[in-house]
């Protein structure tokens, strides 16, 4: 394992190092929010993505007549803006002499799991400014006055404390889900998104086989919920329920990961460097539901 390098040009980590690196990003940076948020290479500097407006119901149709045709109209719009993120150290000349190479391992692994966790504490931070956000229909990502093109405003907010009661009705929430036309959006709520301090309510409410005193069938454990829990959700009551194949959730990622090291020429310091430019945010509100509980 290659502690310096004998090039004051930055190259990349050797082999050894780029392999611990990973081994911290993946399995100690907790990236769970990959399982809901959409992943995806960038190559500008903003992204513009307008939702299309949905087509309607179909209508009868007379035998023999014209179709009646409709056009075909843009909804609502949202930019994605980049942002680059860096990180670098260095270590004197002298100590990089006698520097143990196991320690500078373990401390690559822990830039690799500081990277990670950045990408997770960003995919979430999208659901915890879900209440305060404005969002690509002029409200917030969990507000109680979506517009809708036909049919009025449509909710995906709450504001009871995680139990039993207020899952089931957020649950049934979200299966009323309609589209802007006002046609069963026909959501699947897939992932039951938490704070530590709910891990056990909710993996008691999902997977319990029998719910009350008196020992009801517990339905909720035949939904199919995931429990994700989520340290980087600071608050400590509010919870989420996502149907990640409706939620448009997105982080594009311009520049992934790529961290060098070099010999700096004038003071002979080992240096690591590492940035990347990466965005997230969502283009569209359904599928997702949050209850900010005060």
């Amino acid at each position: 394992m290659s502690m310096t390098t004998a090039s004051s040009i930055p190259q990349v980590l050797d082999p050894a190092m780029q392999e611990i690196f990973l081994d911290g990003m993946i399995n100690r940076g907790e990236m769970t929010h990959m399982q809901w948020m959409r992943v995806r290479g960038a190559d500008t500097r903003t992204i513009e993505k307008t939702s299309i407006a949905p087509p309607g119901a179909y209508t009868p149709h007379i035998e023999g007549a014209d179709f009646t045709f409709s056009a075909i109209e843009q909804e609502f719009s949202k930019t994605y803006v980049m942002s680059e993120l860096a990180i670098a150290f260095q270590i004197s000349s002298y100590a990089a002499e006698f520097f143990d190479p196991t320690a500078l391992g373990e401390f690559v692994q822990e830039v690799g799991a500081s990277y990670g966790r950045k990408l997770s504490a960003l995919g979430y931070d999208v659901l915890a400014g879900g209440f305060t956000d404005v969002g690509p229909d002029g409200v917030s990502l969990f507000s109680a006055s979506h517009p809708a093109n036909v049919g009025g405003n449509q909710s995906n907010l709450a504001s009871a404390a995680l139990a039993e009661g207020s899952l089931q009705v957020a649950l049934t929430a979200m299966r009323r889900l309609k589209t802007p036309d006002n046609l069963l959006a026909m959501s699947r709520p897939r992932y039951l998104v938490v704070p530590p301090e709910l891990e056990y309510t909710a993996k008691e409410l999902v997977g319990s086989e029998y719910s009350g005193a008196d020992l009801q069938l517990n339905v909720i454990s035949q939904k199919g919920l995931e429990v994700l829990v989520a340290p980087d959700l600071t608050d400590q009551n509010d919870w989420y329920i996502l149907d990640d194949s409706q939620f448009r959730a997105y982080q594009y990622i311009a520049k992934g990961t790529n961290p060098k090291q070099y010999i700096d020429p004038n003071s002979d310091n080992f240096r690591m460097t590492d940035r990347c430019i990466l965005t997230q945010g969502y283009d569209s509100w359904r599928g997702a539901f949050g209850s900010s509980v005060a």
